[in-house]
């Protein structure tokens, strides 16, 4: 699946990158192909269309006076019909009118390569994070360990999120989306968008380079990179690096500092995927009931943030965090050059993977457990949990490009996405006679343990600092 998921990598990389070509300097291409000089762009000779981002003039429009520059979010359109819409602005009826007629003329051209490329690139790269996320987890989940004297360190642990989390998972989501839409709304100064950028860029490096370590890792038919000599060990935390670690941590800020510098959509990818891959390695649910809470939770918050919130707050939600933050929070397919020369993606928030890759991953464990407990189980049931409801995700995920491509409005793929998968997966139990099975499985938190132990070797550490004697005592 990992060389499935490099040749599907690089095949799109290569498409976005056959999607690009120059444009003549203080050139702009308009819709039917022409070019013109830019500082020659008039909407009124353009269906009123406003100034494009690459245009001096771009935000603003010019006041009835025929003099004065506005910013077009200083008039007030909520009762259009009282308001003059002057030449320019987003929202002069002529434009609007010109845009319903352009969706028109795109209704015809669903399965053409400019809307089926970036559909594709979705369900593909989207399929293959969960597919690969939940395979590592099940593998470090069940493989037994090396029969040697290393072996304890073979072990990575796991979380498993239980009920209270599963309640508490949209409240924070929408505490954090909430203030992301003030501070771009309201504040929305460039060193603000700058600390926030650095800070999810810092935290993707981060799993970037934790991810190539593990895939070495991986490679050499273990959980970690014991299998390599330690350089040294990081005190008080007791990490073991290796020159695997350096090497793939040079590689992961290397391509953090260059995301900082230029945005590039392939290393937002890069880093997008590598954070979904860690979710899903290392985060789990404890029951399906946890999972299911906390699917139903994350349903209702998908779509009354980018359904509902418009009528309450003036603006949708989602949608203004989803495209004003400049940071690897979701993934970017490319679709298309606009006349500026500057590529237009599709997006998929990552926790339209995660979320489901988590649930999906559970059923993989649940299959382990259900196979292991019955003799000379049939392959085709092996993976049977796992399998039906990857299915439903993939269709829950084509289900979600049609609509939107129908309607031409961004959706809540959650909305799909949570139907599918859990009507498949309770629907299949229901029909195998296994429901009191799969809600009675548990997954313990290793990851739970494994910080209380550090937890009381630093109260320990603490302790021998303050009362060496007392411990030296203890010790002895």
């Amino acid at each position: 699946f990992f060389i499935d998921f490099q040749v599907a990598v690089c095949v799109f990389v290569y498409i976005g990158f056959s999607l690009q070509y120059e444009l003549a300097q203080g050139m702009y291409e308009l819709r039917n192909g022409d070019l013109i000089k830019l500082e020659d762009f008039n909407p009124v000779d353009h269906r009123m269309q406003p100034y494009p981002h690459c245009h001096e003039r771009h935000g603003q429009h010019l006041a009835n006076d025929g003099k004065t520059w506005l910013q077009n979010d200083e008039i007030n359109v909520d009762d259009i019909e009282k308001v003059d819409i002057p030449v320019g602005h987003p929202e002069h009826p002529d434009w609007v009118e010109a845009i319903e007629e352009i969706i028109k003329e795109n209704d015809g051209n669903v399965w053409s390569w400019e809307v089926f490329q970036p559909s594709l690139h979705t369900l593909v790269l989207a399929t293959l994070c969960v597919l690969i996320g939940c395979k590592h987890a099940v593998w470090m989940y069940v493989r037994p360990y090396e029969d040697d004297e290393d072996a304890h360190t073979e072990e990575v642990p796991q979380s498993a999120l239980k009920d209270e989390d599963a309640y508490m998972f949209p409240i924070m989501g929408s505490c954090v989306l909430f203030g992301l839409f003030l501070i771009y709304k309201y504040l929305g100064t460039d060193w603000i968008k700058f600390f926030i950028t650095g800070y999810i860029a810092l935290m993707s490096t981060n799993g970037l380079g934790m991810n190539m370590s593990q895939y070495v890792g991986l490679r050499s038919g273990r959980r970690d990179l014991s299998k390599f000599s330690t350089l040294f060990t990081i005190p008080y935390f007791d990490v073991k690096v290796t020159y695997v670690d350096i090497v793939a941590y040079v590689i992961a800020i290397s391509l953090g500092v260059q995301y900082m510098l230029t945005k590039n959509w392939i290393i937002n990818n890069l880093m997008g995927i590598s954070f979904c891959l860690l979710g899903l390695k290392h985060i789990g649910l404890s029951s399906y009931r946890t999972g299911a809470i906390l699917l139903l939770g994350l349903f209702v918050y998908d779509v009354f943030w980018v359904f509902g919130s418009k009528s309450v707050f003036g603006s949708n939600v989602m949608v203004t965090v989803a495209t004003g933050v400049e940071a690897p929070i979701k993934l970017m397919f490319p679709r298309k050059q606009d006349g500026c020369g500057k590529l237009q993606f599709s997006m998929l928030g990552l926790g339209d993977i995660v979320v489901p890759g988590i649930f999906i991953g559970f059923l993989a464990k649940f299959d382990v457990k259900r196979s292991s407990s019955v003799e000379n189980a049939p392959s085709k049931d092996k993976y049977l949990y796992f399998n039906v409801t990857m299915v439903a995700y993939v269709l829950s995920l084509v289900t979600t490009i049609m609509v939107m491509l129908v309607f031409h409005h961004a959706q809540p793929a959650l909305l799909y996405i949570v139907p599918y998968i859990l009507i498949a997966s309770f629907g299949l139990a229901v029909y195998k006679g296994e429901v009191s099975q799969l809600l009675e499985f548990k997954v313990e938190d290793t990851l739970l343990e494994e910080v209380i132990e550090e937890e009381e070797s630093i109260v320990e550490w603490v302790k021998g600092l303050i009362w060496p004697s007392e411990t030296k005592k203890k010790a002895e």
